[in-house]
């Protein structure tokens, strides 16, 4: 193996492992960096229980630029069909294969599927190359796995994990501080408490408008109707003394929150709050 392949891989699977109970779909990122590019060098797919539902790849240049649009994975014909081949032809210039990887399982073909605490291997992905005499080389390879996790376990991971970007982070901390609060001597000064939390909910939702933390959206949205979120407030003495109005923004909060829930929650839910 030549210096470069010792510096960069030639074979790098990219997926989550850990993903929500039920969770039966999912996406994963191969990479193929060769050493050097050799005729008859192939992706090769083990398939389990999942079944492809799209393969597709885009070749990079050195410096990460794309080259070209994405294209249909070119497939070898075999006689096993869990065995997906692709062949990698990089284009002139081209020094990595990016293939995007969508799968998707039945639940009806293991009882393990989408149970919390479970672990199921998706793929088995080999980068195979064969000499001028025919003879099969395994050069690297990689797994495709998959961790089912309830949602308070996927919330707290979003929370600590360094790979969650450090806008959304931040929310998350503020979120989880503004449902931890002390109680006021007034029932009046809770209004000030509720909006609190409604913008730090207002801000994770802003951070998580990319497509790639849609999952963040599903378990913020579940924690709110599950009534994991909720804040309760005690000790509270009437005094007398003067407050902020207010009721124009907990009313415009509450609309924001109001159409998270309808725009993520199952259809014909009981659980929405009240005006």
């Amino acid at each position: 193996m030549t210096a470069s392949s010792q510096q960069y891989p030639e074979l790098t699977v990219e997926s989550v492992i850990d993903q929500l109970v039920g969770t039966v779909h999912g996406q994963a990122r191969i990479l193929v960096r060769p050493a050097e590019l050799e005729a008859g060098m192939t992706l090769r797919l083990r398939r389990f229980l999942p079944r492809v539902s799209l393969l597709r790849y885009r070749d990079l240049a050195q410096d990460g630029s794309e080259l070209g649009p994405e294209r249909d994975a070119v497939t070898l014909p075999n006689d096993d069909p869990r065995h997906v081949e692709c062949v990698v032809d990089l284009l002139p210039g081209a020094a990595t294969r990016v293939y995007r990887l969508e799968w998707e399982l039945n639940p009806d073909d293991h009882p393990a599927i989408g149970v919390r605490g479970q672990e199921a291997l998706l793929f088995r992905a080999h980068l195979v190359d064969r000499g001028e005499d025919g003879v099969e080389e395994i050069r690297e390879q990689g797994l495709i796995r998959i961790h089912w996790e309830d949602h308070s376990s996927a919330f707290d991971r979003w929370c600590r994990s360094t790979s969650t970007p450090e806008p959304l982070r931040e929310a998350l901390q503020e979120l989880l501080l503004a449902e931890i609060q002390t109680p006021r001597t007034c029932e009046l000064c809770h209004a000030r408490d509720d909006l609190d939390l409604l913008l730090a909910q207002d801000r994770v939702w802003e951070c998580s408008a990319e497509p790639e933390l849609e999952e963040i959206r599903r378990l913020f949205v579940f924690r709110e109707l599950a009534g994991l979120a909720e804040t309760s407030f005690a000790g509270t003495i009437r005094t007398r003394h003067n407050h902020e109005d207010l009721s124009a923004q907990l009313a415009a909060a509450r609309e924001r929150q109001k159409a998270r829930l309808i725009a993520y929650a199952p259809s014909g839910t009981d659980q929405l709050p009240a005006d």
